[in-house]
């Protein structure tokens, strides 16, 4: 096995396994946002009771859901955008605007994340209104968010400065 080849495997490795995690993350928050609603509607119309909890607990896991997932979305170039400009520049030049954009990303979400990370160290036990559970559990939800993107921001970098093709994994061929 060639040593260089090492390295890459092991990012390849770990890659998939995260982003077979953060896809777990979301469909189970997902559910959970299903089943608060299906919850909310059947407490509201049926018994005529309605949960308090239930909007709540939608909103905090669809943080969750969201802000995972769209680190999924960075990491395989998902995100809306407008490519008239760069699709006309030559291949070296596309590279570099990519590379840029990474850099970017990578800026922007380390600031996120760290400005997340002082707001819960600073507002960490405060309760929420209806569930009473602590908002530092929400923006956890962010900072992970954050984190994640800030990752698949390096993952980009690291692919365009080693000249890396991500294998595609034969369950998605």
């Amino acid at each position: 096995m060639d040593k260089k080849a090492i390295p890459h495997r092991i990012y390849f490795r770990f890659i998939y396994i995260l982003e077979k995690i953060i896809e777990w993350i979301s469909a189970v928050t997902f559910l959970g946002i299903l089943a608060a609603t299906l919850l909310q509607v059947l407490f509201r119309y049926v018994f005529n009771k309605p949960l308090l909890w239930t909007e709540e607990i939608a909103r905090y896991l669809g943080i969750f859901a969201i802000m995972m997932a769209s680190s999924i979305a960075l990491k395989h170039d998902q995100h809306i955008g407008i490519d008239f400009l760069s699709s006309k520049l030559p291949a070296p030049v596309q590279k570099w605007v990519k590379a840029f954009y990474a850099l970017v990303i990578m800026g922007v979400m380390g600031y996120l994340g760290i400005y997340t990370a002082i707001l819960m160290g600073q507002t960490f036990f405060t309760p929420t209104p209806a569930m009473r559970i602590p908002i530092g559990i929400p923006y956890l939800g962010m900072f992970l968010g954050y984190l994640c993107s800030f990752v698949f921001g390096a993952c980009i970098l690291y692919e365009i400065c080693f000249h890396i093709e991500v294998p595609v994994p034969e369950e998605e061929a």
